[in-house]
């Protein structure tokens, strides 16, 4: 395995989760990339954490001085380690074997994904804990693509928990209930997730916004 997770938690360490913080890393970028991925899981756990694939890629662009989407990026990934998908994972995420049939494996996508980010690699990379990274950097060392080390990497579920001052860290469903928000779409697809994730941009960037408990 490579040292990808090593250089992940130094990068959580180059700023504070504060409301301070957090709205300086704003002002040093161009960009937000709000990142999901969805992944091969099993009820059993007869899947390897290390041998999880990506079977979606969901992100959104947005300006970090309007938090306005700019674009987004949205893309099945077919399974080649584990290629059948079980019945937990397609319960769970609604992704079923036949829509994966015809798809592109990682090694395409994720260099289409690289091709989407701005071009000038001036952006957050933004997700609602940290394990987007994680699987994508296992999916990289298992295609031997180059490791993925973002230069500015946020916590989502950390960043909304500290804060909001709420312990311990929730996940994106109660997030949104308790800011008052909804989860809209079909949860743990990739784009809806994503796309329910800027509704906590508020919360986490501006000191105005607390969530009433």
């Amino acid at each position: 395995m490579r040292y990808w997770l090593n250089k992940i938690l130094v990068y959580r360490l180059e700023f504070e989760y504060t409301k301070d913080g957090l709205r300086l890393l704003l002002e040093q970028h161009k960009y937000l990339v709000i990142i999901d991925v969805e992944h091969t899981c099993t009820e059993d756990g007869s899947i390897p954490t290390n041998e999880r694939e990506i079977i979606e890629i969901g992100a959104v662009l947005l300006t970090t001085n309007s938090l306005s989407v700019v674009n987004e990026f949205s893309r099945l990934v077919r399974p080649v380690r584990h290629p059948q998908l079980s019945s937990f994972c397609v319960n769970l995420t609604g992704i079923s074997q036949s829509l994966l049939v015809n798809q592109d494996v990682f090694s395409q996508v994720f260099k289409q994904f690289q091709a989407w980010l701005p071009a000038d690699n001036d952006y957050i990379f933004c997700s609602w804990g940290s394990y987007d990274l994680i699987q994508i950097n296992i999916d990289c060392d298992f295609h031997q693509l180059q490791n993925y080390s973002p230069a500015t990497v946020v916590n989502l579920k950390k960043a909304f928990a500290k804060t909001q001052r709420i312990k311990p860290q929730v996940g994106l469903k109660k997030a949104l209930e308790i800011s008052g928000n909804s989860m809209e779409g079909t949860q743990h697809r990739g784009l809806t997730d994503a796309q329910n994730t800027i509704k906590l941009l508020l919360f986490i960037f501006d000191e105005n916004n607390l969530v009433k408990l």
